[in-house]
């Protein structure tokens, strides 16, 4: 089922979420909705804070990478670079973030085993971006504070639509 993903200003955003202890039904069944959301907006992941869900619930989809899984975790970085991100909790907008190129990451899988592997590229972006919504953070909370202002009257327009949304 496709869900609503919330927008800029939207509170629960902000949250930090707590670990998944075991991938039950319940888990599943938002992971299939994650799924179904992220192919719908045409996302490289998604996470589930994203539709309103406070769970460390992921999913990467890029450069031949697909995860489905719970309570991420970064175990060792490789250089720094620099590449385009958006959401589409912040929708239109896109900017330079610096994440590492390369990660060693661990999870848990859709059946409740830990999983330790390395990702590159898109796909360590993609890991990392994802994780940040576990603890409440955007990507542009990434940006330098010059770039944050420059978005300032952007976000306030999006962080209105999120109001409007709630008052309906």
């Amino acid at each position: 089922m496709i869900r609503p993903i919330l927008l800029y200003g939207d509170p629960r955003l902000r949250e930090k979420c707590a670990d998944i202890a075991e991938i039950t039904e319940t888990e599943h069944r938002i992971l299939d909705d994650m799924e179904d959301t992220m192919r719908h907006h045409a996302c490289v992941g998604l996470s589930a804070p994203q539709i309103g869900e406070c769970r460390r619930l992921f999913i990467v989809n890029a450069a031949g990478v697909f995860i489905r899984g719970a309570n991420p975790e970064i175990l060792s970085e490789g250089a720094p670079a620099e590449d385009n991100e958006g959401s589409p909790c912040i929708p239109g907008i896109q900017r330079p973030v610096r994440r590492p190129s390369k990660i060693t990451c661990r999870y848990l899988d859709e059946s409740g085993e830990k999983v330790t592997r390395e990702l590159k590229g898109l796909a360590a972006r993609a890991f990392c971006h994802e994780k940040d919504h576990h603890e409440g953070m955007l990507f542009i909370d990434r940006l330098k504070p010059v770039q944050q202002k420059l978005l300032r009257r952007d976000l306030e327009r999006i962080a209105s639509q999120t109001l409007i949304k709630k008052e309906e």
